[in-house]
């Protein structure tokens, strides 16, 4: 598959107030990321509500994405269900879309490493297009490095997600990428770390609200000029220090947040899925102070 190279968006999963797939805000959401110069889309991750959404929005969510990017950038399709079966399905009803590779997490967080083994080798043995792991302890069993580099020569393996803010693991997984194994991180407050440490592509979710400012590390730190880009990580992780923190408390997920900021662009609703709730009025007008007191808009 292509290389992925800069920042790639954990693409939010635009909703109306029926609960049904916003599927204008969703292509519009495509369409300003792209001309921003993103790396790729992480379509239908953890950020996306993947879980909260049915197998039929998820197909919904691929079929416009696809379109939308039509091959512009890379994509990484998300096909982790709680049933092994739909992962397969999905791929199947997916294989002719405009996409680079899938990803999947193991949801099962008492399943033993031997059995995420088979299953991740299984789907992999099955998938059309390359598979990629993915692993977020907030979420599933943690995958040790030593897990990663024990599957990562699987035919038809091609990378990992790998989530978490323990850099002696970041670094031990990043140093196992080459030309066929890509590695991307997460977590974006330690974005100027991993890229000291060598990553060259890194997914958040914060990509889809605030990707001027995370843009902004990478090609500071791309070009040369690291104190900038240390100076860019710091401003951005002080703005999200400030953010209310019931909505996290809440949801868990910091997607409310971002779909909010979204709406006042004019991108797209700010609507939640399932149990998840949107923000107060309160906390809006919080977020709007925030983003005034620091980046003046």
């Amino acid at each position: 598959m292509r290389k992925i190279v800069g920042i790639v968006p954990v693409l939010l999963t635009p909703m109306t107030e029926s609960g049904n797939i916003d599927k204008i805000g969703l292509t519009r959401l495509v369409h300003y990321l792209s001309q921003k110069g993103v790396g790729g889309f992480w379509v239908l991750g953890t950020g996306a509500e993947d879980m909260s959404l049915t197998y039929q929005q998820r197909l919904c969510v691929a079929k416009i994405v696809s379109e939308a990017n039509d091959g512009k950038v890379p994509i990484i399709m998300g096909a982790g269900f709680f049933s092994m079966q739909e992962s397969l399905d999905f791929m199947d009803d997916t294989k002719d879309l405009k996409i680079d590779a899938y990803h999947a997490m193991p949801y099962h967080p008492l399943l033993s490493l031997e059995r995420i083994k088979w299953w991740y080798e299984k789907l992999a043995d099955k998938a059309s297009k390359p598979l990629w792991m993915y692993t977020s302890a907030n979420w599933a069993r943690f995958i040790s490095p030593e897990f990663v580099k024990s599957m990562k020569d699987y035919p038809n393996i091609g990378g990992v997600k790998y989530s978490t803010s323990n850099t002696a693991h970041t670094e031990k997984v990043i140093a196992l990428s080459d030309n066929n194994f890509q590695v991307l991180t997460a977590v974006v407050k330690t974005l100027y770390v991993n890229l000291c440490l060598g990553v060259k592509g890194a997914t958040t979710v914060e990509a889809c609200p605030f990707i001027s400012p995370i843009l902004d590390i990478y090609t500071k730190f791309t070009s040369g000029d690291l104190s900038g880009s240390l100076l860019a990580q710091r401003k951005l992780n002080r703005m999200l220090d400030k953010m209310p923190p019931e909505p996290g408390r809440d949801n868990f997920l910091r997607v409310a947040e971002g779909k909010y900021i979204l709406s006042k662009k004019g991108i797209c609703q700010e609507y939640m899925s399932g149990y998840y709730r949107t923000l107060t009025k309160s906390e809006k007008n919080k977020i709007d102070e925030i983003l005034l007191d620091t980046y003046g808009n």
